[in-house]
Order: structure tokens, then C-alpha cells, then sequence
């Protein structure tokens, strides 16, 4: 039986498509728990509708910077002494150095972004309308991600300004067991 634990760390583990997928699955299903009518996007601009209003999905996992020095004499030994378990609780999340890059994100193509954190010991789940984004300075949006790329930027959640993202874009946070139980459950079609 799988328990929780077991749960985050193949949520950890994920390659980045098959985490994406997770992660929509999951907010899907905490919106349904809200009330929120939830249906499949009408094309590939965006993630999923929510009331009828297109709104996107990104996740993160939250983990330390790693310190893996990878010099050219002492590569197996960095990689050997590596501390590949890096996970940071909520509750310290100020007091680590992290990162959480929220990417390929199209203001113009979606009305809300729901963007969640990972944590070691819960689940974050953010909502930041498409205009805050950009008007919000501390969100620290940056419309430049690729070059010669149009209308698609990034932000970075990190330990330096994650207090404001839990004072004014959190929604939930959810324990792993919750998250087990909400991927346990099959959505009611």
C-alpha cells in the first residue's frame, strides 16, 4: 500500500511533462472539491476552463539550491556526496535557498494562473490573475524567456519573496495525504 511519503517522492522524481501532468490533475480536482464547474480547454492555448473562463496551470517542486560542484578532478566524488534529499517544509521556506521557476507563461492567452508548490511536507496552490502578473512588482515578472520568443515570460517564486505569494495569491495548502486521496479519487464525469 502506497503511503504518502512514497507519494512525494515519485511526485519529486518526475520528469517535467508527466509532473505537469500531476500537477493539473490535482488542481482539477481540488477545484471540483470548490465547486468550480472544470472543463477541458477548447484548444491548446491554455490548460483547462474554469467557469468558462480559460485559465492556465504551472507547478513547482520546492527543494535547496543544490551545491553540487561539478570541477572537472572531483566529479565522482561531488556526484557521491551529493545530498540528493533536498526537500524544504513550508515552514522553513524562508530559511533555505531556493528557487521555483514558473515558466512559458502567456498573459495573454488565459484570465487566471493556479500555480503550485511542492513542498516537502505539503502542497501550495496559488491563484494570480493574468494582469497581476505583470503588475505586481515583487512578482517579479519577466517577459523574456527565450530569444525571439513573443508574449511568453517567467517568474521566479523563491525563499526571498515567498511571503508575499502566501499573503496575497494562496489559496490552499494540502497535506500529501490529502493529495493522495485526491489522486485516489476518480473525477465524477
Amino acid at each position: 500500500m502506497i503511503n504518502s511519503n512514497d507519494l512525494r517522492d515519485t511526485i519529486f522524481s518526475l520528469h517535467t511533462r508527466k509532473f505537469g501532468g500531476v500537477v493539473e490533475k490535482l488542481v482539477e480536482r481540488i477545484l471540483v472539491e470548490f465547486g468550480f464547474v472544470v472543463d477541458k480547454a477548447k484548444d491548446n492555448s491554455y490548460d483547462i476552463e474554469i467557469n468558462s473562463k480559460s485559465d492556465e496551470i504551472k507547478g513547482s517542486r520546492v527543494l535547496i539550491k543544490s551545491k553540487l560542484n561539478l570541477e572537472v578532478d572531483n566529479i565522482v566524488e561531488e556526484l557521491i556526496n551529493h545530498k540528493y534529499i533536498r526537500y524544504v517544509s513550508l515552514e522553513d521556506s524562508s530559511n533555505y535557498e531556493w528557487g521555483c521557476n514558473i515558466q512559458q507563461i502567456k498573459t495573454k492567452l488565459f484570465e487566471n494562473l493556479w500555480y503550485v508548490l511542492f513542498f516537502g511536507d505539503c502542497v501550495a496552490v496559488f491563484k494570480i490573475p493574468n494582469n497581476k502578473i505583470i503588475e505586481d512588482k515583487e512578482v517579479l515578472y519577466s517577459n523574456k524567456q527565450h530569444r525571439g520568443n513573443i508574449d511568453e515570460g517567467q517568474f521566479h517564486v523563491t525563499n526571498k519573496n515567498i511571503k508575499h505569494h502566501l499573503s496575497n495569491y494562496l489559496v490552499k495548502t494540502i497535506t500529501y495525504d490529502e493529495v493522495l486521496n485526491k489522486l485516489n479519487n476518480k473525477r465524477n464525469s
